[in-house]
Protein backbone atom coordinates (compact mmCIF):
# COMPACT_ATOMS: atom_id res chain seq x y z
CA UNK A 1 0.00 0.00 0.00
CA UNK A 2 1.50 3.32 -1.05
CA UNK A 3 1.79 6.36 1.21
CA UNK A 4 -0.63 8.31 -0.98
CA UNK A 5 -3.26 5.58 -0.66
CA UNK A 6 -2.77 5.42 3.12
CA UNK A 7 -3.08 9.21 3.33
CA UNK A 8 -6.35 9.23 1.38
CA UNK A 9 -7.67 6.36 3.49
CA UNK A 10 -6.85 8.18 6.74
CA UNK A 11 -8.50 11.35 5.46
CA UNK A 12 -11.62 9.39 4.51
CA UNK A 13 -11.68 7.77 7.96
CA UNK A 14 -11.35 11.22 9.56
CA UNK A 15 -14.26 12.59 7.56
CA UNK A 16 -16.36 9.50 8.33
CA UNK A 17 -15.65 9.74 12.07
CA UNK A 18 -16.57 13.43 12.03
CA UNK A 19 -19.84 12.79 10.19
CA UNK A 20 -20.80 9.89 12.47
CA UNK A 21 -20.00 12.01 15.53
CA UNK A 22 -22.13 14.91 14.35
CA UNK A 23 -24.98 12.55 13.44
CA UNK A 24 -24.79 10.77 16.79
CA UNK A 25 -24.78 14.05 18.69
CA UNK A 26 -27.83 15.18 16.74
CA UNK A 27 -29.63 11.94 17.60
CA UNK A 28 -28.75 12.33 21.28
CA UNK A 29 -30.17 15.85 21.35
CA UNK A 30 -33.27 14.89 19.35
CA UNK A 31 -34.14 11.68 21.19
CA UNK A 32 -32.45 12.34 24.54
CA UNK A 33 -34.41 12.26 27.79
CA UNK A 34 -37.03 14.96 28.08
CA UNK A 35 -36.98 17.30 31.08
CA UNK A 36 -38.84 15.90 34.06
CA UNK A 37 -42.08 17.79 34.75
CA UNK A 38 -42.25 19.66 38.03
CA UNK A 39 -45.01 17.64 39.68
CA UNK A 40 -44.93 16.58 43.30
CA UNK A 41 -44.47 12.88 43.88
CA UNK A 42 -46.44 10.95 46.50
CA UNK A 43 -48.01 14.11 47.90
CA UNK A 44 -44.55 15.31 48.93
CA UNK A 45 -43.59 18.96 48.89
CA UNK A 46 -40.47 18.13 46.86
CA UNK A 47 -40.64 17.61 43.13
CA UNK A 48 -38.29 15.72 40.85
CA UNK A 49 -37.27 18.76 38.83
CA UNK A 50 -34.75 19.93 41.42
CA UNK A 51 -31.28 18.51 41.25
CA UNK A 52 -29.01 17.98 44.21
CA UNK A 53 -27.05 21.12 43.33
CA UNK A 54 -30.17 23.31 43.65
CA UNK A 55 -30.27 22.97 47.43
CA UNK A 56 -27.78 25.08 49.37
CA UNK A 57 -28.03 22.91 52.47
CA UNK A 58 -27.41 19.73 50.49
CA UNK A 59 -24.37 21.27 48.81
CA UNK A 60 -23.10 22.48 52.19
CA UNK A 61 -23.41 18.95 53.61
CA UNK A 62 -21.62 17.49 50.60
CA UNK A 63 -18.81 20.02 51.02
CA UNK A 64 -18.64 19.40 54.75
CA UNK A 65 -18.41 15.61 54.47
CA UNK A 66 -16.69 15.21 51.11
CA UNK A 67 -14.78 18.39 50.49
CA UNK A 68 -14.52 20.64 47.46
CA UNK A 69 -13.64 17.75 45.15
CA UNK A 70 -16.89 15.97 45.90
CA UNK A 71 -18.86 19.16 45.26
CA UNK A 72 -17.10 19.44 41.90
CA UNK A 73 -17.88 15.79 41.10
CA UNK A 74 -21.57 16.21 41.99
CA UNK A 75 -21.84 19.27 39.74
CA UNK A 76 -19.99 17.50 36.94
CA UNK A 77 -22.27 14.46 37.21
CA UNK A 78 -25.32 16.72 37.14
CA UNK A 79 -23.98 18.44 34.00
CA UNK A 80 -23.08 15.20 32.18
CA UNK A 81 -26.60 13.82 32.61
CA UNK A 82 -27.99 16.51 30.30
CA UNK A 83 -28.34 15.53 26.60
CA UNK A 84 -26.61 18.71 25.43
CA UNK A 85 -23.53 17.86 27.47
CA UNK A 86 -23.42 14.30 26.12
CA UNK A 87 -23.73 15.65 22.57
CA UNK A 88 -20.88 18.07 23.24
CA UNK A 89 -18.69 15.23 24.52
CA UNK A 90 -19.50 13.09 21.46
CA UNK A 91 -18.67 15.90 19.03
CA UNK A 92 -15.46 16.74 20.91
CA UNK A 93 -14.30 13.12 20.87
CA UNK A 94 -15.08 12.75 17.16
CA UNK A 95 -13.23 16.00 16.40
CA UNK A 96 -10.13 14.86 18.30
CA UNK A 97 -10.09 11.49 16.50
CA UNK A 98 -10.67 13.14 13.11
CA UNK A 99 -7.92 15.70 13.71
CA UNK A 100 -5.59 12.85 14.66
CA UNK A 101 -6.37 11.06 11.39
CA UNK A 102 -5.84 14.27 9.39
CA UNK A 103 -2.57 15.00 11.19
CA UNK A 104 -1.18 11.51 10.62
CA UNK A 105 -2.24 11.61 6.96
CA UNK A 106 -0.50 14.94 6.52
CA UNK A 107 2.80 13.71 7.98
CA UNK A 108 3.05 10.52 5.97
CA UNK A 109 6.07 10.50 3.67
CA UNK A 110 5.32 11.48 0.08
CA UNK A 111 4.98 8.77 -2.56
CA UNK A 112 8.26 7.97 -4.30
Amino acid sequence: MSAGHRSRTLQAVGVLVLLVGIGSAGLVIRFGPAPVPATPTNGDWQDSSLSLTDSKSAMRNIELYGGKVEVLMVRLLDWVQRPEALALLIISGAAVIALGCFGIARHLPPQL
